[in-house]
């Protein structure tokens, strides 16, 4: 029993060591995104954090329409919450190098989360997305990889991942006309619009 207690508080312990504040700072882009094809995402992207152990929360911004103005007046934003976890951690005990310092480390990672985008794509002299609202939620998962040098308490380095994201498609109403003139609106059916982002960012923290 004590032995337990006393691994309960080790952890406990080890995990508020590595507990602390975290920054990210780089480029976001879609490799796909249904919901805007011929569109190109890419932008600036920052995020603030907080890290205990190898859990990391996030809060995330992205300016999604940097390269490309086809947009409403206040381009496209996404503003999301993340949640990322360390699920293999190597520190690189063994020095490989003679003349060089043993503080690297590498992590690979997963990470899922919610967001909210803000703004809306003009798809054509008509069409929108999302059709009848600048907001829509977005939820997503990823994994990655990171290379950052271990100098403890710190880490100094660069990710990169990929995010996979689901909205739901807001549909456009079409009209459908009889053979005698009369049209009725006719919404289309709704789905869900897939996402495949690129993420790089620099990494400073824990």
């Amino acid at each position: 029993m004590r032995l337990a207690i006393a691994g309960i508080l080790l952890a406990a312990a080890a995990s508020t060591a590595s507990a602390g504040p975290t920054l990210r700072f780089g480029l976001t882009g879609a490799l796909s995104d249904q919901a805007a094809p011929e569109q190109h995402e890419l932008g600036p992207t920052v995020a603030i954090g907080e890290r205990i152990g190898p859990i990391l929360a996030e809060l995330d911004y992205a300016y999604l329409s940097f390269m490309d103005t086809e947009t409403g007046a206040n381009g496209m934003q996404r503003v999301g919450l993340n949640v990322k976890a360390d699920v293999i951690r190597n520190l690189n005990p063994h020095c490989r190098h003679r003349w060089m310092a043993c503080t690297r480390g590498s992590s690979f990672y997963v990470e899922g989360g919610i967001a909210e985008r803000y703004g809306q794509w003009h798809l054509d002299a008509i069409q929108r997305q999302p059709a009848d609202s600048d907001r829509e939620r977005e939820y997503h998962v990823g994994f990655g990889i990171e290379l950052d040098n271990r100098l403890s308490p710190w880490r100094y380095g660069w990710q990169v991942g990929l995010r996979f994201a689901f909205a739901s498609h807001d549909p456009m109403t079409e009209a459908t006309c009889r053979t005698d003139g009369t049209c009725m609106p006719v919404p289309n059916q709704r789905s869900i619009d897939r996402a495949v982002l690129l993420e790089w960012t620099f990494l400073i923290g824990h």
